[in-house]
């Protein structure tokens, strides 16, 4: 019989605000500033990820390769680079954001956009995909008991057959901030599918290519700090001065060796330190506890995210 039932439930409010996120203002920018650089990695590249396939494995393959790393000759791509926080300059593009499902993963795996352009789904496989677009809520992991895992869904699209294409817009609060986060192309009929959407309010980003490189242009004179980000390096800041006119070349570089928490890379690994657990004489009614102790066995950082309570 159960005697007792506990409910906790977990809102997420979304507040938005009225005109472009951030409030940037759109000037003539003149004698506008250039960044360019390349994204290396110091040192041998890790191993990649292999997924292992648990549907529609005859039309996906038994495995596949995550493709967090993809690097060639040392240049890593994949990588978003942008200004934080800057408050005015050139016009924001009119952007299509392309979330495309092909081969059972989403392409591209790595890529941004602006608000007010739109997303464009895409299935080019002869089966069935559901594609989440997922708003990290990174400030909510911090403030809930029970955080949400992979953030809030901002939009759910089923993708029936081949060829589908459907349009949604890309809203001010999907911008990027260290309060929300970035955007995760996930799957609930494919749970391995992964992908990556950084939106901004702002026109001042980029991503790499295959040769590691990118390039931000038309950016006002001023002092900046430029933001880097990649799957599995984590996050890297600078501090940049820019003249007008000035043409600033980057060599950014990836340590290996660290995960995006910044930790040293490696598998974490629980033991018990017992086998056996005595609890004593149990009766009707009666509260038992018991300590149970653990050690980490593997080479990896174990974090506890959470502790849910009985």
């Amino acid at each position: 019989m159960i005697k007792y039932l506990s409910l906790t439930f977990s809102v997420v409010l979304l507040l938005l605000s009225a005109g472009t996120a951030g409030g940037y203002e759109v000037v003539e920018v003149k004698d506008g500033a250039t960044i360019k650089g390349t994204v290396s990695l110091s040192g041998e590249a890790p191993p990649d990820e292999v997924i292992t396939v648990d549907k529609n494995a005859d039309y996906c393959g038994k495995e596949l390769k995550a493709r967090k790393y993809v690097i060639f000759d040392s240049k890593v791509k994949n990588v978003v680079v942008w200004i934080d926080n800057i408050k005015k300059g050139k016009a924001i593009p009119e952007s299509t954001v392309p979330v495309t499902i092909k081969g059972c993963r989403a392409e591209p795996h790595v890529g941004i956009g602006f608000v007010g352009g739109e997303y464009l789904f895409r299935n080019d496989d002869e089966i069935l995909h559901t594609t989440q677009l997922k708003l990290g809520l990174a400030y909510q992991k911090k403030v809930s008991r029970r955080p949400l895992k992979d953030g809030a869904t901002i939009y759910n699209i089923a993708l029936p057959v081949k060829g589908l294409q459907i349009r949604k817009p890309v809203k001010d609060y999907h911008a990027y901030t260290d309060e929300t986060g970035y955007i995760q192309v996930r799957s609930n009929t494919h749970t391995w599918i992964r992908g990556y959407r950084f939106i901004f309010d702002h026109p001042y980003a980029a991503v790499t290519g295959r040769d590691g490189r990118f390039e931000i242009s038309e950016i006002p004179p001023g002092d900046y700090v430029l933001k880097i980000w990649h799957e599995g390096f984590g996050m890297q800041e600078k501090r940049i001065t820019l003249k007008p006119g000035e043409v600033k070349e980057l060599d950014i570089r990836f340590p290996v060796g660290r995960t995006a928490e910044g930790e040293p890379s490696g598998t974490p690994s629980i033991s018990l330190k017992e086998k056996r657990f005595n609890f004593g004489e149990i009766r009707e009614g009666k509260v038992v506890s018991h300590d149970f102790e653990f050690v980490n066995t593997g080479s990896g950082v174990l974090k506890i995210i959470d502790l849910i309570p009985a």
